[in-house]
């Protein structure tokens, strides 16, 4: 009998706490009154990407068919959800076609290593939203 109090009791408890995670909003509001931005605005975005990037892979991944199809000069087109709290994800590339892999996927990095944001607000009150942020590297021997 014990038993089955603690198996009805552990049921319960995991209903309870699947139901609290299923209230989370994750609408995204495209009309905001307030655009996400990084802490710091422009130039702490700078230096963030100054500091975080790392583009020798994507150098020494290239081939001369590579420098030929995408340049030495590639902008990766982000795309990504800062949430009410600042937090970034869902992170896409809009234009993978046109840089390399290596430079996308180290884009990719650096987005995930991204701080919080301010997040876009609407009515005074901070939402979810959807935001476009370009890299841009020169991918030349050093």
């Amino acid at each position: 009998m014990r038993f089955l109090i603690i198996i009805l009791l552990l049921f319960i408890s995991s209903f309870g706490l699947a139901q609290s995670k299923s209230n989370v909003d994750t609408t995204i509001v495209r009309d905001v009154d307030v655009v996400p931005q990084f802490r710091g605005g422009q130039a702490a975005w700078q230096s963030f990407l100054q500091k975080t990037i790392d583009i020798r892979n994507a150098i020494e991944d290239m081939d001369s068919t590579q420098y030929v199809d995408f340049g030495l000069r590639q902008t990766a087109i982000l795309e990504f959800t800062v949430c009410e709290d600042g937090e970034v994800c869902e992170i896409d590339i809009l234009n993978e076609s046109k840089i390399s892999p290596a430079f996308a996927e180290e884009a990719i990095r650096v987005m995930k290593r991204s701080p919080k944001w301010k997040p876009a607000m609407k009515n005074n009150k901070a939402v979810r939203t959807r935001f476009r942020q370009p890299i841009t590297a020169i991918l030349d021997q050093f």
